[in-house]
C-alpha cells in the first residue's frame, strides 16, 4: 500500500512508530551479539516502511526529526529488557551533513536514556554518504565519547573500500546484494573476501546481512565473516518474542543445521579446492622471477606467512627434489620420519607424475601420511617455468586441520 505525504507526516507528528528488533548472532557462541532497531510507522491498520517514511520526511526537510523519534524509541525500548545485547541503530544521514554542527545529541539523548555508549553501535550507511569527510569527523567524535561505529551497506566498491580504511570502522555489515546467492556467485565470492581480508587488517568485525538460505551462511562461514543477520535466522519481532526459549531453541538448530550441512555441503568442498589452487597459485607468481639460489628463503617466507602449509619444495622435470623440504616453524617430526633433502626422486609420486604428464594441474592429493613429519596431509602441486624455460613442479603439504 502507498502512503501519501500528508498520512506519514500525522505518523511522524504523532511519533505513531513501533520500534522491531533484529538479532545480530555468532554462530560460533550460539548467542545474539547486537540487535538492529527497525522503526515502523503505524497508520491505521498498516506499517510504513523505514525507507517511505524517512524519503518523505527528508523532503520535507524533518529527517532529523524523525530521526531523533526512531532513536529515542529504539532506546527506551532497549532498556526495558535486560538481557538484550549491544544496540545497534540506523544514523540519518543528514547528520552527517558538513552544514550541520555536530551537537552531540546522540549521546546526550543515551545519557538522559540511562543506556551506556558502549552499548551502543551507529550504522552509517557507507552507500548514502557522499562526504567522506562528515563522515570521518562523525565517527571520530562519537567513538571518542564511547561509541562502536558500524559501516553499513558494504558492497566492497572501491569506494567503500577507501572509505573502511579511512574510517576504521568497528564493524562492517556486509550488504544482501552482495550475500544474496553468493553460494552461486563467484564474482561475489570473492567481493566478499576482500571485505573481509581488509576487516582483519584494521582489526573489524564483519557481519553477513540479508541471509535466507542455508547455502549463503555456509559460504558466508567458509570465506572468514564473524556474524550474521538475516532472515534465515529471525525475521524482526518485539523484544518479548525475540528472548523466549522458542527463539534460543530456533538459534540453537540453525547452528546444528549448518554444522551438519558444512561437513556435507559440495559448496565447502569447492571452497577448499579454490583455496588450494590459491596457495599453490601465489607461491608460484612469487618464485617464477627468481634465480634458483632464492628458491629456498622465498619458500621459508611463504610458509611463515600460511600457517596450514607444512612444508614447501620444489621438484625438476626429472622428479629430482632441488631445494630444501622448508618446514614451518616448530613442527614436531614423528620418529622414523625425516623431510627429503636435495637430490631425493619423487618421479613416481602423483603429485609430481600428475603435472609432468599433464593430467592435472593444479593437482591436489587425497589425505595421506607424510614421509616428511608422519602427520596427515596433503599435496598441492602445479608447474612453473623457471628463467631458463626449464618446467619445474611447486609442492605444498597442507596439514590435515584444513580438512575439518
Amino acid at each position: 500500500m502507498k502512503y501519501s505525504p500528508k498520512q506519514i507526516q500525522h505518523v511522524i507528528d504523532n511519533e505513531d512508530i513501533m520500534i522491531e528488533f533484529q538479532p545480530i548472532l555468532s554462530l560460533n557462541t550460539r548467542k545474539y551479539i547486537g540487535l538492529e532497531a527497525l522503526a515502523r510507522g503505524e497508520y491505521e491498520e498498516g506499517r510504513i516502511p523505514p525507507l517511505e517514511m524517512f524519503a518523505c520526511a527528508q523532503k520535507s526537510g524533518i529527517g532529523g526529526k524523525l530521526d531523533s523519534i526512531c532513536m529515542e524509541k529504539a532506546m527506551r525500548a532497549f532498556t526495558r529488557e535486560t538481557s538484550a545485547p549491544t544496540l545497534f541503530m540506523n544514523i540519518f544521514t543528514g547528520r552527517l551533513d558538513p552544514a550541520r554542527p555536530l551537537t552531540g545529541e546522540i549521546r546526550d539523548m543515551a545519557s538522559r536514556l540511562g543506556v551506556s555508549p558502549q552499548n551502543i553501535v551507529l550504522e552509517l550507511n557507507i552507500q548514502g554518504v557522499k562526504d567522506s569527510y562528515a563522515l570521518m569527523m562523525f565517527a571520530d567524535m562519537y567513538r571518542s565519547k564511547g561509541f562502536h561505529i558500524a559501516l553499513d551497506n558494504v558492497t566492497g566498491e572501491n569506494d567503500d573500500i577507501n572509505r573502511i580504511m579511512l574510517i576504521n570502522p568497528d564493524i562492517i555489515k556486509i550488504d544482501r546484494s552482495i550475500t544474496q546467492n553468493i553460494d552461486e556467485n563467484k564474482y561475489h565470492q570473492e567481493v566478499f573476501r576482500s571485505v573481509t581480508d581488509v576487516a582483519r587488517q584494521i582489526g573489524a568485525m564483519t557481519v553477513a546481512c540479508g541471509v535466507e538460505r542455508t547455502e549463503e551462511v555456509i559460504t558466508c562461514v567458509v570465506l572468514g565473516v564473524d556474524y550474521f543477520q538475516g532472515f534465515y535466522f529471525q525475521r524482526p519481532d518485539r523484544f518479548n518474542y525475540l528472548f523466549t526459549n522458542e527463539a534460543r531453541v530456533k538459534v540453537e538448530q540453525a547452528a546444528d543445521r549448518l554444522n551438519i550441512s558444512l561437513k556435507n555441503n559440495p559448496t565447502v568442498a569447492n571452497m577448499r579446492i579454490e583455496s588450494c589452487k590459491r596457495i599453490i597459485y601465489d607461491l608460484v607468481n612469487r618464485l617464477v622471477c627468481m634465480e634458483g639460489d632464492d628458491y629456498n628463503a622465498e619458500l621459508k617466507n611463504y610458509v611463515r606467512e600460511h600457517e596450514e602449509i607444512e612444508c614447501a619444495f620444489l621438484i625438476d622435470k626429472k622428479g629430482f627434489q632441488i631445494t630444501d623440504t622448508v618446514m614451518a616453524p616448530n613442527t614436531p617430526i614423528e620418529e622414523g620420519y625425516h623431510p627429503a633433502l636435495i637430490g631425493e626422486s619423487h618421479s613416481i609420486k602423483n603429485y609430481f607424475y600428475a603435472i609432468k604428464e599433464q593430467i592435472e594441474d593444479p593437482f591436489i592429493s587425497g589425505w595421506y601420511t607424510s614421509n616428511a613429519t608422519g602427520h596427515t596431509c596433503k599435496t598441492i602441486s602445479s608447474k612453473m617455468y623457471n628463467k631458463k624455460g626449464e618446467m619445474t613442479v611447486v609442492c605444498c603439504d597442507l596439514l590435515l586441520e584444513e580438512k575439518e
